[in-house]
């Protein structure tokens, strides 16, 4: 029987196509031949040219007969860290987050607030950019180098009315204002255009800076700038509030149950079925009608037809009209001299000055009737002090209230006595049923006069002659 001939053990080398792994497999000797050396593996890697990432304890596990005929990783490579790309924070609502009718916790939906309009103050962030974080490369078993994915890099979405600062990792609002975002860019715009009318398509409207609306203020929609409101349509029984002026082209109509009120002064074609306000002038063009208006300068109805017929009418300095009142003598009521503003305030003081004072004389009364009983405070129960000292913190209270009272009370006193001035003015016809007031005198019109003022002589109020 021949001889067997002897083999020795020898390894496998098996290098992953990606080249990040190295894979080896001990084949064992035969006929007594000589076991795979731990020499020989290393030899065999390195004829194959894996030179990195070699896993010495693998290699000597490999060796090992209890091993033999297995695929053992012998060497791995480092994988690549790609970049991360740059990133913008938002630190306000998109509009695809925010716009859109809000629906509550039983599923009313509320189609007047819509999220049209993101109001920010000037200085408020905007956007965050988080810059870049480049990649560390890689390197395979062979030895070679793997560069990372690059990491994009962005710039912050500067656009008008915005600032960043000098690294230009911050974006700030330079202006107060609605903020949106227009060709990738955040924008601030002081003035907001609506073209076409307040209505479920836009929703009820609250901004920061100025209006301008090209359509129609529908009812029961609120409309609110911090500055001007300027309306080429209507107001038709809408609330719309403004700090600065208000200037509707067309009319304001049919709110009785709403209100159009100015910081500044409103000016409007007509006024109808409406209550306005304005902390200076209403000027109209044509007319006023059953309307209620305040002002806190005067009130003027100046086109060739102007007219003032029905309602209420408060200016402080002078309220003129071509004609007032009307043929069929609807009552109008004029009144001036007493800034309409004030007169509410003034009121509702002189009720709480009687109240306060009303509290104020009880405590002092009740101190006063302790005080002679000669009794010590310190030989009170305790709950009774307590009741003793809460009594001197409202008496204290009370007469500070007071004093500030009675102060502001005098101020607006003052401001009434400056509307001696106040005339109410009919260019050409007033007629019966007219009721004027100046100050705290009245004059009813019981007959028809022509190119006539109401003054205020000596207390009462006179007619005199525009001629």
């Amino acid at each position: 029987m021949a001889e067997e001939k002897k083999i020795d053990g020898y390894v496998k080398t098996i290098v992953h196509k990606d080249m990040m792994r190295a894979f080896i497999e001990i084949i064992g000797p035969e006929a007594e031949g000589v076991p795979c050396s731990l020499e020989q593996v290393k030899k065999a890697l390195a004829e194959k040219g894996v030179v990195y990432g070699i896993n010495e304890e693998a290699l000597q596990q490999a060796v090992l007969e209890e091993n033999w005929h297995r695929e053992i990783l012998a060497a791995e490579g480092l994988v690549p860290v790609d970049g991360i790309n740059a990133s913008i924070i938002f630190k306000f609502p998109l509009p695809k987050e925010r716009m859109g009718p809000k629906v509550d916790d039983k599923g009313n939906v509320d189609y007047h607030d819509l999220g049209l309009i993101y109001n920010v103050k000037k200085g408020t962030l905007l956007a965050e950019r988080i810059p870049a974080v480049e990649g560390q490369p890689g390197i395979n078993v062979m030895g070679v180098q793997i560069p990372p994915k690059r990491a994009k890099e962005l710039r912050i979405p500067r656009g008008k009315n915005t600032i960043a600062d000098n690294e230009e990792r911050f974006l700030y609002a330079a202006t107060d204002g609605h903020v949106t975002i227009i060709d990738n860019k955040v924008v601030i715009d002081p003035i907001l255009q609506i073209n076409g009318n307040i209505d479920y398509s836009t929703g009820d409207i609250d901004f920061i800076g100025n209006i301008l609306i090209s359509g129609v203020v529908n009812s029961g929609f609120k409309v609110k700038a911090e500055g001007d409101i300027e309306i080429n349509g209507f107001i038709e029984g809408a609330d719309v509030t403004a700090g600065g002026n208000i200037v509707v082209k067309g009319g304001i109509t049919g709110g009785l149950k709403s209100m159009v009120k100015a910081g500044e002064s409103i000016y409007a074609r007509f006024i109808e079925n409406s209550r306005v306000e304005a902390r200076k002038d209403v000027i109209v063009k044509d007319a006023i009608m059953q309307s209620f208006v305040k002002a806190g300068g005067s009130v003027r109805v100046s086109d060739r037809k102007a007219i003032i017929v029905g309602g209420c009418i408060q200016a402080f300095q002078e309220v003129e009209s071509k004609v007032l009142g009307s043929q069929l003598a609807t009552q109008t009521v004029v009144e001036v001299g007493i800034n309409p503003l004030f007169r509410a305030e003034y009121q509702k003081l002189i009720k709480q000055r009687v109240e306060k004072k009303r509290l104020f004389d009880n405590l002092s009364h009740n101190l006063q009737i302790f005080q002679r009983s000669g009794v010590s405070p310190d030989s009170l129960s305790e709950n009774k002090r307590r009741t003793l000292l809460k009594m001197l913190d409202d008496f204290k209270n009370l007469r500070q209230e007071l004093a500030e009272m009675e102060e502001r009370i005098i101020y607006l006193e003052e401001e009434f006595e400056k509307g001696s001035m106040a005339k109410v003015k009919v260019l050409e016809t007033v007629y019966p049923g007219v009721r004027v007031s100046i100050g705290h005198s009245m004059y009813i019109v019981n007959d028809t006069a022509k190119f006539t003022a109401f003054v205020l002589d000596q207390g009462e109020v006179k007619l005199t002659s525009l001629r």
